[in-house]
């Protein structure tokens, strides 16, 4: 089994005399990877003093800092979040899978084909969970729970233009990265470092992506 590593520099904002790496990673906007994350005081990239955070699963998958080995991939600026504040750690020979990467609970959806010759599980935003409420005429009916908003109704708004769409239609495919990412980390442990360094995407990948996660049936190639 082969992940990737977060090392995080040390600094004011992030101290690692603790070894938890819970609250760096929230610290460098990676709180969604803190569930089985262990932490080691480690050099790093560019002679950095820091944490080196692993999620080893089995626990005899070989981890630590070894540039000669690895690729080290330094995190891109995000609102709120500075450039290189973590950097992402890939094995050289053994790049990670979406095996490797699938998270406990999946959510249900459609497979997309990546550039990296595996298929990914791409959620479906209808399918998403759904809880019972108590509507104003007396009647239950069940909606999408409230966590789940935004993408739900962000996955309509695609929706609508994609059955606008016709031979002239063009698309943002940076507001179509910014969707679909956030959908593929609900189901794996990924980056957007991660996701580059694998070259999951092309035009086309972005496109089955959203037909996928917006419940849109295309043919496979």
């Amino acid at each position: 089994m082969a992940r990737f590593q977060v090392f995080i520099p040390k600094n004011e904002t992030t101290p690692i005399e603790n070894l938890l790496p819970e609250v760096p990673l929230k610290a460098v906007g990676l709180s969604d990877l803190v569930g089985g994350a262990s932490g080691q005081q480690s050099m790093g990239p560019e002679d950095q003093e820091g944490l080196l955070v692993s999620w080893p699963n089995p626990p005899d998958v070989k981890t630590g800092y070894y540039p000669e080995q690895q690729t080290w991939i330094p995190a891109v600026p995000r609102e709120g979040f500075e450039a290189k504040r973590y950097w992402v750690g890939i094995w050289n020979d053994k790049k990670p899978t979406p095996k490797d990467l699938k998270r406990l609970y999946q959510y249900p959806g459609r497979f997309v084909d990546m550039n990296d010759g595996t298929e990914w599980l791409i959620p479906r935003a209808s399918e998403l969970p759904h809880e019972m409420k108590l509507a104003d005429d007396g009647t239950w009916k069940f909606e999408i729970q409230r966590k789940y908003h935004d993408m739900f109704n962000e996955s309509d708004k695609w929706r609508e233009l994609l059955m606008q769409a016709d031979e002239n239609t063009t698309f943002l495919w940076q507001d179509l990265a910014d969707f679909i990412v956030p959908a593929m980390k609900m189901n794996y442990m990924l980056t957007e470092e991660v996701i580059s360094e694998l070259g999951l995407f092309d035009k086309n990948r972005l496109i089955r992506s959203l037909y996928a996660i917006c419940g849109v049936e295309v043919g496979r190639e």
